[in-house]
């Protein structure tokens, strides 16, 4: 798979079938739009799937928008590689002032030759969020592909979205936000040097620090697999600050583990898996 930045750096000749999204968390949801562009590519392979994601971060922090997420840039990477062959990242600004027929007809047909377009029934885009399923439908037969419409997968009453998995990630129910995006919600960090209290007392932990933009379960305990240099540890992690232990005083740690050599018995949520950089 490639990942390529901005537009202007694909150079791909082929035709493809391509889906276009934010794909934040690539929940279920996203799961079926990239797996049929997937299946054309099989049927016919002469063609390149491109998974193509509008980058929204600059654009929330012009308008001081929430910019935490489920997924960094670089985890949706890992998860589709060696499944699509591009991965095509669009700074939101970029595209923002585009009208929604030029867009169709500069990127979708003129840059990445679409002879199949998969979107989600709510997709929009182009300036003003003009364009929706009805205008690629429109323009199917001037511009030569196919759209396909991929209904909205649901949970529930629920329809399976980043923002209702955000949801569920507020209660703390890992387990659901799990099923919602098909896979263990991951976290990942870089170790920071404690004041090595955890290991007197018997329970060494490392004090984690996650990317600031990535979204925390609440504050808790929670069961946890813990990668560190190619192997796999199971473990109990505390998510919040450092437990006081003198004077009353609490310092703040986004994210403290604690890899156990035997269980021990209390009350913990779950949280499947945690990648952590060292």
């Amino acid at each position: 798979m490639q990942y390529i930045t901005g537009f202007e750096h694909y150079r791909e000749d082929a035709g493809t079938a391509v889906t276009l999204g934010k794909f934040d968390g690539l929940h279920r949801g996203h799961r079926k739009l990239v797996e049929r562009i997937m299946e054309h590519v099989e049927r016919e392979p002469d063609l390149k799937s491109v998974v193509c994601f509008f980058e929204m971060t600059e654009f929330k922090k012009m308008r001081h928008l929430d910019q935490k997420r489920l997924m960094l840039n670089e985890e949706r990477a890992i998860r589709l590689e060696g499944k699509v062959d591009y991965l095509i990242e669009c700074p939101f600004l970029s595209v923002k002032e585009m009208e929604a027929e030029t867009f169709i007809e500069k990127i979708l047909s003129g840059l990445f030759h679409a002879r199949y377009i998969v979107v989600g029934e709510n997709f929009r885009f182009g300036h003003d969020r003009r364009g929706d399923v009805a205008m690629l439908a429109k323009f199917q037969e001037r511009y030569g592909y196919c759209l396909e419409v991929i209904p909205n997968e649901y949970y529930g009453e629920r329809i399976v979205s980043s923002t209702y998995v955000k949801e569920v990630m507020k209660t703390g129910n890992i387990d659901l936000v799990n099923r919602l995006l098909s896979y263990p919600y991951t976290i990942a960090g870089t170790v920071q040097k404690g004041a090595g209290m955890g290991r007197e007392i018997g329970y060494p932990t490392m004090d984690i620090y996650p990317c600031q933009e990535k979204i925390l379960p609440p504050n808790g305990a929670y069961v946890c697999k813990l990668h560190v240099d190619q192997e796999w540890y199971q473990g109990v992690c505390n998510i919040g600050q450092k437990p006081t232990v003198s004077k009353g005083e609490r310092r703040f740690f986004p994210c403290t583990f604690s890899v156990m050599k035997r269980k021990r018995k209390q009350t913990v949520r779950r949280l499947s898996s945690i990648f952590t950089t060292i």
